[in-house]
């Protein structure tokens, strides 16, 4: 059975993440018959200390760039990001809220360690762009960790760490060269020891 290794470069904030994410899913439904080996890595785009306590509007976020890019992002990008999501079964809603994502990145880490960090990574961001669920709400977490059977107590330890924060920056910001043209960025390896074969990122599909 031949081995397709993918490595992902996620953004719990991106909407063409959700759509990256679901559309592997469904790949994977195509070539069943493959044996696949996934590994995330989260990223995150702004550098600690751009967003409240309580997240930034989506639109006052895409404002914030200023008119020219904010009717590019309003009126072409996330209009054809939300076709392209209705095609997949994805219901994006343009009230949620951009927060940083220092806690659900430490967690998919955690998830990542226990076998089911695609699980937790597919439902995380369903909750979050369709639900308008903070995707770094404690008691969120610790019920999503409890039904992919991760004992909560191994994310609570994660998030405890005092470096927590600093390490999530330098892994975004040693990620950050490697990105061709955004996240996510799907990096596949098809049978053992063969030529690295690269997916371009899904942003702009």
């Amino acid at each position: 059975m031949p081995r397709v290794e993918i490595k992902v470069i996620l953004d719990f904030m991106c909407p063409w993440s959700f759509i990256g994410l679901r559309s592997m899913q469904l790949a994977k439904e195509r070539f069943s018959g493959l044996d696949f080996k996934i590994e995330f890595l989260p990223f995150e785009f702004d550098p600690p200390g751009r967003y409240p306590s309580d997240g930034t509007d989506w639109q006052d976020y895409c404002k914030s760039f200023g008119s020219a890019k904010a009717k590019f992002l309003l009126e072409e990008k996330l209009p054809r990001a939300f076709a392209i999501g209705k095609e997949l079964g994805i219901r994006f809603r343009l009230d949620r809220r951009i927060v940083h994502t220092v806690d659900v990145n430490t967690a998919l880490l955690v998830a990542q360690e226990h076998g089911v960090a695609e699980e937790f990574a597919a439902s995380t961001l369903a909750a979050h762009f369709e639900g308008l669920e903070n995707p770094n709400d404690l008691k969120a977490l610790t019920k999503r960790f409890e039904a992919l059977n991760v004992a909560p107590e191994k994310l609570l330890e994660a998030l405890k760490d005092p470096d927590k924060e600093l390490r999530n920056w330098q892994r975004s910001q040693e990620l950050r060269p490697f990105l061709r043209s955004g996240v996510p960025q799907f990096e596949l390896q098809v049978g053992p020891r063969t030529k690295s074969t690269s997916m371009r990122s899904l942003r702009n599909a």
